[in-house]
């Protein structure tokens, strides 16, 4: 931990560490095992103060619609979008998501799905990407909501291949179905 962030060294362990673990009992990681996966899954996470940065991350994503279980396991598998600046970042996105025509109860959906979405680029990922859902697979947004993790998948590679390889046999799937396995199962489920 330190050879990753050596400045852990100079941080005070009744003023930083405590109230870092205390946020993060706060928010339901209360066994030992949770907040530890969040240290060592975004050690950095320790440099940002609780109550300017990490504590309004968390009031906007609950003012999304992101329930308790969500924000646990959002902090727990992607600790690094309580980082990021709610007005830089993340509110720009959801104004994204909702220019395109998502609605409250659906971006909360998508964030509590797949939390990245917040921090990905809107003009090079999640625009190319519901582009591609919309025009070319001829798709509706819900199937995201369905689906968030969809915006983790490459634009290029496996979802215009597998998208092409469907065309071709003539199968419709749900996103789930398409994208939720490797690509050797991919061709075994779908005959390829």
């Amino acid at each position: 931990m330190i050879l990753l962030n050596p400045r852990i060294i100079r941080y005070s362990i009744e003023s930083k560490l405590s109230q870092m673990v205390e946020f993060l009992a706060d928010l339901g990681l209360y066994k030992e095992w949770m907040i530890g996966k969040v240290l060592v899954k975004h050690l950095f996470i320790m440099g940002y103060n609780v109550e300017k940065r990490l504590r309004p991350t968390c009031e906007f994503l609950r003012s999304l619609g992101l329930t308790g279980s969500q924000l646990q396991s959002a902090a727990i598998n992607f600790p690094e979008i309580l980082c990021w600046d709610v007005d830089k970042t993340l509110r720009s996105n959801v104004l994204y998501l909702e220019s395109r025509g998502f609605r409250p109860s659906q971006i909360a959906a998508v964030v509590g799905g797949y939390p990245p979405v917040l921090i990905k680029s809107a003009r090079n990922s999640l625009g190319p990407r519901i582009k591609f859902l919309e025009q070319v697979m001829g798709r509706q947004i819900n199937e995201v909501v369905d689906y968030p993790k969809f915006f983790r998948h490459g634009l290029k590679g496996k979802l215009a291949s597998r998208k092409k390889l469907l065309t071709r046999k003539g199968v419709e799937c749900s996103l789930t179905e398409m994208l939720e396995c490797n690509h050797k199962k991919f061709l075994l489920k779908f005959g390829m």
